[in-house]
């Protein structure tokens, strides 16, 4: 990058070509995917949970040494956490069931409670940590949106609205966090895993999920990929996943694909959003089709990872 482009982009984040990969370091980088737009939420809306704003994207950048893709140029952190502390997400709400469905699964692969204390980072409205309470966990929250921290909080939870390096100063430690769709949303995943890794005890697990851009739906559908979105700012594979985790100091100890329970109304808009030449169909098809059937969805490009701090 010349001289000048360097005086004109003083924030790296904001050059417009990267220098190297954020995982790697390595320098063999092309554009995966070019940028698009055209109809996606704007605002704090562009990062509710439930955001319809499929396929529109920054360019997505692929190294080719690593395998690792990321979104370049990237918002400033601080906007991002001005953005996330807005959301508000009412559709969320309405999914409430499925979410409960959905966590009531996945809670069984940390194991038994036994009355361990757990952090949910990226809490939202607070459900994961009502089931993990049922389940026998002591839990507690960590959100940055006011208003799904409301919700949670009126579930009797104790949430804090810091980031996670916040929170680590404060010297506190869980035997469990998880992460549940989260991590692809940091602006810098290696900082975050690290505040993590010290909010861990020695012996303690993470448990993750995420978008995984290395698997067999991914690859097919390339830039058709549903899940290249604005908000989603880095797609990890298992591999490049579990790299990043042992950098920061966790050693992997499962990996395995992670099924969502959603509404069949919810489904077909979802699938109208990201595929738009067939939403009139679908939009017909909402009808017709029993909108509350709960449905198992998982194509395989959702994966949960669990790591230990060793003790």
């Amino acid at each position: 990058m010349t001289e000048r482009a360097h005086r004109r982009h003083p924030e790296p984040h904001l050059a417009p070509v990267p220098d190297a990969c954020y995982l790697c370091k390595g320098s063999r980088l092309r554009v995966k995917f070019p940028a698009r737009g055209g109809g996606e939420p704007e605002g704090a809306a562009a990062y509710n949970c439930t955001s319809f704003g499929h396929r529109s994207h920054p360019p997505i950048w692929e190294c080719l040494e690593c395998g690792m893709l990321f979104q370049w140029p990237i918002r400033p952190a601080r906007e991002l956490l001005a953005a996330y502390q807005d959301v508000e997400d009412p559709l969320y709400v309405a999914e409430k069931d499925n979410r409960y469905h959905t966590f009531r699964k996945v809670v069984r692969a940390l194991g038994p409670a036994r009355g361990r204390t757990l952090l949910d980072v990226g809490a939202y409205c607070g459900y994961f940590l009502d089931v993990a309470r049922e389940a026998g966990f002591r839990p507690e929250g960590l959100e940055l949106s006011r208003w799904a921290a409301g919700h949670a909080r009126s579930l009797g939870f104790t949430v804090h609205g810091v980031p996670l390096a916040e929170l680590a100063e404060r010297g506190v430690r869980y035997d469990v966090l998880t992460l549940w769709d989260v991590v692809e949303h940091f602006a810098d995943p290696r900082a975050e895993l690290e505040a993590a890794f010290r909010l861990v005890r020695p012996g303690g697990h993470v448990y993750l999920s995420t978008i995984d851009a290395g698997s067999l739906v991914a690859r097919l559908l390339g830039g058709r990929w549903p899940w290249l979105m604005d908000m989603h700012l880095f797609y990890f594979g298992r591999a490049t996943l579990a790299t990043l985790l042992e950098e920061v100091g966790f050693r992997v100890t499962d990996s395995r694909t992670y099924t969502h329970i959603i509404s069949a109304d919810y489904l077909l808009r979802k699938v109208g959003a990201s595929f738009r030449p067939v939403a009139p169909v679908l939009e017909l098809a909402r009808r017709v089709v029993p909108g509350a059937w709960a449905i198992p969805f998982n194509l395989g490009d959702n994966m949960l990872m669990a790591a230990e701090r060793p003790a």
